[in-house]
């Protein structure tokens, strides 16, 4: 089955989470610059579901190595025309369908997954997320405690009914009971409200715990 992220337009997907009643491409990209600097030795990150790559710029400036791995060749190129300078020096750019048990995260000291588990599944992430033995590890979920629909209500919402087939609600402890099956023990939470009375948390944990 062709996966629906595919068939939506990247300048949908950002119009829709940046309108002011969402908001999410402005906080997420806040979020993640806190996310890149939060681990100083840390020198390579793969983010994954990169998108056109809002945050990106925060990992260009601090990390020697960054991979952005997307589903939607279309955003992906979007990324390399917006991050040109980058491409074959710091930047990697992958196609890859996480949700798939062949493909693979690539070896990066920090993997930042950002509004993601929700479209892979939380046993798929974390098995992936073992064998690529990252030493950090930092993810955005949508919280649970909002009876709003998964995708906010938005002149664009429509595009989005098709990847209804792929959500799944991320419950937190569920997540850090599988992480910490994989020796990745929590060392961060925060919790960001919304304007539209949802909330996104961040999740951060470390392999062994170790800082």
């Amino acid at each position: 089955m062709k996966n629906p992220w595919i068939d939506i337009p990247l300048e949908i997907y950002e119009s829709h989470m940046s309108l002011s009643d969402v908001a999410q491409l402005q906080a997420l990209n806040d979020i993640m610059r806190k996310q890149v600097m939060a681990y100083p030795v840390a020198e390579s990150v793969a983010v994954l579901g990169v998108a056109g790559g809002n945050g990106l710029e925060h990992c260009l400036e601090r990390f020697k190595l960054v991979y952005g791995i997307d589903i939607n060749l279309a955003y992906l190129a979007m990324c390399t025309k917006r991050f040109r300078w980058a491409i074959g020096k710091s930047l990697r750019l992958i196609e890859a369908d996480l949700s798939k048990p062949e493909s693979v995260i690539p070896q990066a000291d920090l993997i930042i997954a950002n509004l993601l588990i929700e479209y892979v599944g939380i046993e798929t992430f974390c098995k992936k997320v073992a064998v690529a033995q990252a030493q950090y590890v930092s993810c955005v979920i949508q919280g649970t405690d909002c009876e709003q629909s998964f995708v906010s209500e938005s002149p664009y919402q429509s595009a989005f009914h098709g990847i209804g087939k792929l959500h799944q609600d991320v419950d937190e402890m569920k997540l850090t009971d599988e992480m910490v099956l994989y020796h990745y023990i929590p060392v961060y939470r925060g919790s960001y409200d919304m304007p539209n009375s949802k909330s996104l948390v961040r999740l951060d944990y470390s392999l062994d715990g170790r800082r």
